[in-house]
C-alpha cells in the first residue's frame, strides 16, 4: 500500500488513500478495517520498526453527500481521534498535490494577480470529519507552495472554574473543538519539569470525563501568543492545530487578543482569525516529507518498507 508521510510544525502522519476500497463491498471494508486496526496504526507509527509518525491519516469517500472526501485520523497509540487540525491540514495538502485528489477540490480562483499576495489558484474543500463538516481553503502561490486555511469551526466554551493544584492557582477554559480542550493563561510558562508534571494531571482531572487536551498560553501582545501543548493520550507535543485554535479563540473571547492573532509553538508558528460568527480560520503552511509503500499485511517479513 502506498502512502505519503507530511508534516506541520512537527506533528507528522501517514497519508493512506483507501478510497478504492470504500465502496461498501465486504472485500475492501475488510482491508480498511485492518488498514486501520490498532495493531498496523501502532507499528507503522513506531519510529524505529516502521514509518514513524504521530498518526495515520485515511482518505476515503464520503458519507455525506455535501463534503468533497472523508477523514479518519488514528493517532499512534490505535486510538481513533474526533479531530485534529494539523492532521487536517496534511490531508487539504494531498487532496492538492494528489492528481486524483485535486479533482475533489473545487477551484474558486484561479490566476490571481501577483498583488493578491503572489497567489496563483486557490481551491477549496468541504471534508467530513468524525467532528462534522470542516472546510480547507488551498492556495497556491507562485512559488509553488502550498497555503492551507482551514475553517475549524465555531468552538463553545463548556465551562470555567478555577482550581489549586499544590502551590498553583489555575482558572480552566474548557472549550470543545470536536475534541475537548483546556486552556490556562499564564504570565509565564511553566518550567519544563512542571510543564510535564502539570500536563497529566490536568488531563486527567476529574472535571474531564474522557480526559483532555492542555494548553498553557501565555498572551505576548494583542496579537501574538505562545502556547505549550499536553496532548490528551499522547503528552507533549510540538504543535496541535486544534489547541492553537482553542487557544486563539479563547484568548479573543477573553478580550486578550484581537481577531488576528499569531501563533508560536515549539514546532514552529501559525496564525488565526476568528471570524464576527465566531469561526476559526487557521492558517497553515504543511508540508510533504517523502512517500513510500508498505505491505500491511506481511508483517513478518523483513524489510517491509521501501521508498520510491
Amino acid at each position: 500500500m502506498n502512502f505519503l508521510k507530511m508534516q506541520h510544525l512537527g506533528n507528522d502522519f501517514i497519508l493512506i488513500d483507501l478510497r478504492r476500497y470504500d465502496t461498501g463491498a465486504t472485500g475492501g471494508a475488510k482491508i480498511i478495517k485492518n488498514a486501520l486496526s490498532a495493531r498496523s496504526v501502532i507499528k507503522m507509527c513506531d519510529r524505529h520498526f516502521g514509518i514513524g509518525a504521530d498518526g495515520v491519516v485515511a482518505v476515503l469517500n464520503p458519507g455525506d453527500k455535501k463534503c468533497d472526501l472523508k477523514m479518519r485520523i488514528i493517532n499512534s497509540d490505535g486510538s481513533e481521534a474526533q479531530m485534529c487540525g494539523n492532521g487536517l491540514a496534511c490531508f487539504a495538502l494531498f487532496s492538492a498535490e494528489s492528481p486524483k485528489g485535486i479533482n475533489d477540490a473545487k477551484r474558486i480562483n484561479s490566476k490571481s494577480s501577483p498583488a493578491q499576495g503572489g497567489e496563483l489558484e486557490k481551491f477549496e474543500l468541504k471534508i467530513e470529519t468524525n467532528a462534522g463538516e470542516r472546510g480547507a481553503k488551498i492556495v497556491q502561490t507562485r512559488s509553488g507552495a502550498y497555503k492551507i486555511i482551514l475553517d475549524m469551526g465555531a468552538p463553545s466554551i463548556e465551562f470555567v472554574k478555577k482550581i489549586r493544584i499544590d502551590n498553583y492557582s489555575f482558572t480552566l477554559n474548557a472549550v470543545s473543538m470536536g475534541n475537548p480542550h483546556c486552556v490556562i493563561f499564564l504570565d509565564e510558562q511553566l518550567s519544563p519539569a512542571e510543564f510535564e508534571r502539570m500536563g497529566p494531571i490536568i488531563e486527567r482531572h476529574k472535571l474531564f470525563i474522557d480526559k483532555t487536551n492542555v494548553e498553557f498560553v501565555t498572551v505576548k501582545n494583542r496579537s501574538e501568543i505562545e502556547i505549550a501543548v499536553w496532548e490528551r493520550g499522547a503528552g507533549k507535543t510540538l504543535a496541535c492545530g486544534t489547541g492553537a485554535s482553542a487557544a486563539a479563540f479563547t484568548a479573543y473571547k477573553n478580550e486578550l487578543c484581537g481577531a488576528k492573532i499569531k501563533i508560536r509553538l515549539p514546532g514552529g508558528k501559525c496564525a488565526a482569525e476568528i471570524t464576527p460568527s465566531g469561526r476559526v480560520l487557521l492558517e497553515c503552511f504543511p508540508v510533504k516529507v517523502f512517500d513510500g509503500a508498505i505491505d500491511l499485511f506481511q508483517s513478518s517479513k523483513k524489510n517491509q518498507f521501501s521508498d520510491n
